[in-house]
């Protein structure tokens, strides 16, 4: 990961803004399937347990019942091994060295997410929403792919714009979004609207503006954001 500094920047602030007395009871941590970019239904594990990857791991949340979603314990992107799950999902496996520095023993849901098809995160929008009001979602995507710096600094403010804007359908704000995971973004829309917070941009930047030269093809674009 390019400047993992301004990731642990970001998760600094958020455990200091929003957290410097309670911890939040739990981490709902979502994500797009990397492995199979076309899939239709989310991925998750309802039981309590720990997940690793890497060198890192975290501890589970069961919140998530089995007959409310369908919990995924047998395959690439989750699997047992002894007493725990493995994963090799990056979105979210990335995040756990931080989870574990400024969020330490809080639990986590994994939402591994379909990245274009709503109808599975509309199921579970309810779920995580009644919860409880102690918890922290946290969406991993990546912004724009491919495009030259200007091209992909322009992409980036209208998916900035489109965030901030909490009057868009569904549709338009899928078809607006320049990410990897519009649904992923969606989520966390959908739950800021209920609760009335705004989209608040904290720092930008891309692979371009951390090397100081234009990537192009290989240019990937961050945007840190907080909903308050």
């Amino acid at each position: 990961m390019l400047n993992s500094e301004k990731v642990d920047q970001f998760y600094n602030f958020l455990s200091k803004e929003y957290y410097t007395e309670n911890k939040p009871d739990t981490i709902v941590l979502i994500s797009p399937n990397h492995f199979h970019t076309d899939e239709k239904e989310i991925k998750t594990i309802c039981k309590n347990s720990h997940v690793n990857y890497k060198s890192e791991a975290v501890n589970l949340s069961a919140k998530l019942h089995e007959s409310w979603v369908k919990c995924d314990e047998k395959s690439e992107i989750f699997y047992p091994r002894w007493d725990r799950f493995q994963t090799n999902e990056h979105g979210i496996g990335e995040h756990f060295q931080w989870i574990n520095k400024y969020f330490p023993n809080t639990k986590i849901i994994p939402v591994i997410s379909p990245c274009f098809q709503l109808p599975a995160i509309k199921d579970i929008l309810p779920i995580i929403e009644n919860l409880d009001w102690n918890i922290l979602v946290i969406a991993s995507v990546d912004f724009t792919h491919y495009q030259n710096e200007e091209q992909t600094l322009q992409h980036d403010q209208k998916s900035i714009e489109t965030l901030k804007n909490m009057t868009l359908n569904e549709s338009e704000f899928i078809d607006w979004i320049d990410a990897d995971c519009p649904v992923c973004l969606y989520l966390l829309q959908y739950l800021a609207n209920q609760k009335w917070k705004k989209a608040e941009l904290r720092y930008r930047d891309s692979s371009s503006t951390i090397l100081n030269q234009d990537m192009w093809e290989e240019n990937t674009s961050r945007v840190f954001m907080r909903y308050n």
